[in-house]
């Protein structure tokens, strides 16, 4: 789709990528040159915190994560990556809460809107952004940071990025491409400078 005779109808640009891709920085990025940007895993962290109704759900849902009364969220993360039924299951309990929360921060808020979700195709996000930007970074570079982040082995990280969808699927689907695997300063340059290329005035 040619989007520049549409321009000044986009009000919602939605950024996903796999974990450990950068997508992170380059909405921190975003938010500092002061647009407005609805995280949907904030939104999620919010829905199923410890304590609501939606954790409780949770561990109802998956009582082999529950420890000492409580939701082991480490333990429910290696569950649904090594078992896709069970991430279907998570999958069906969160993105419809996590969908409806975020269609009422998009109506409170002024265009224009930066929407950023890891799983931006999967949950149906995509369906209320008007353009899709991927942050796209190999494989290998991915495992490197993931393993650095959060402390787990390379067997650990693998798991969790082959439950996402692939990266070349990802790609093909997104309006735009923005690579990480560069210097921070430059990539999150080429960030900015592709918002302000999607939306001239913004």
């Amino acid at each position: 789709m040619d989007y520049t005779q549409d321009k000044k109808n986009i009000c919602v640009i939605g950024i996903t990528g796999g974990i450990a891709s950068g997508k992170t920085v380059a909405t921190t990025a975003l938010t500092q040159a002061g647009y407005t940007v609805i995280d949907a895993d904030e939104v999620s962290r919010a829905l199923f915190a410890c304590g609501t109704d939606g954790e409780q759900s949770m561990m109802l849902t998956f009582p082999q994560a529950v420890e000492n009364g409580k939701l082991n969220r480490g333990a429910l993360r290696k569950i649904i990556a090594k078992d896709n039924e069970a991430r279907q299951r998570l999958n069906a309990l969160t993105h419809p809460a996590i969908v409806a929360q975020v269609k009422k921060l998009i109506a409170a808020a002024t265009p224009p809107i930066i929407l950023s979700a890891p799983l931006l195709f999967e949950s149906g996000l995509s369906s209320l952004c008007d353009v899709t930007v991927c942050v796209y970074c190999p494989r290998p570079i991915r495992l490197q940071r993931l393993t650095a982040r959060d402390n787990i082995s390379l067997e650990d990280a693998a798991s969790i990025i082959d439950a996402q969808i692939p990266d070349a699927e990802r790609c093909t689907i997104a309006d735009y491409i923005v690579r990480s695997d560069r210097e921070q300063a430059e990539f999150v340059e080429e960030v900015k400078k592709l918002i302000k290329t999607i939306i001239p005035n913004s």
